[in-house]
This record gives structure tokens, C-alpha cells and sequence, in this order.
């Protein structure tokens, strides 16, 4: 059972880190990226795109991956 509740933390951890990087590559930036209609340069150099969202989607996963270990097949 312990198992089990390390690795939801562990995935838990991971959804954290993509939904940072979604967050960061992505939410922030999507009035810029609607009103280009393809990239936005931020104010350090980088350029963001819509393809950005696939964090949150990566990020979506380990949370459903995460709640599962913990609360599903008991």
C-alpha cells in the first residue's frame, strides 16, 4: 500500500512540473499567441507557440495517471 502512495506523489510531482512548464510556455502568453495567429516573442527572446498546450495535456496525463495509483483498484 505504501507503494502505491509514493507513487502517486511521484506522478503527482510530474504533473506539477509540466502543468509549471504549460503554465509558463503557454497560458501566459495565449493573448499574444491568438493575436499573431502563430508565435509570440516574450520580453527574454523566446518564442512560444500554440504547440505549448501539449504540456498541459502531458501534464493532465500524470494527474489521471496520479489519481488513479492513489484511489483506484483498492
Amino acid at each position: 500500500m505504501r507503494r502505491f502512495r509514493i507513487k502517486a506523489i511521484v506522478l503527482a510531482l510530474f504533473a506539477g512540473l509540466f502543468g509549471f512548464v504549460f503554465y509558463e510556455r503557454y497560458w501566459i502568453w495565449r493573448d499574444c499567441i491568438a493575436a499573431s495567429q502563430s508565435s509570440c516573442v516574450t520580453p527574454d527572446g523566446s518564442n512560444v507557440t500554440e504547440g505549448g498546450m501539449v504540456w498541459g495535456v502531458i501534464a493532465l496525463g500524470f494527474l489521471a495517471a496520479a489519481l488513479i495509483a492513489q484511489f483506484g483498484r483498492r
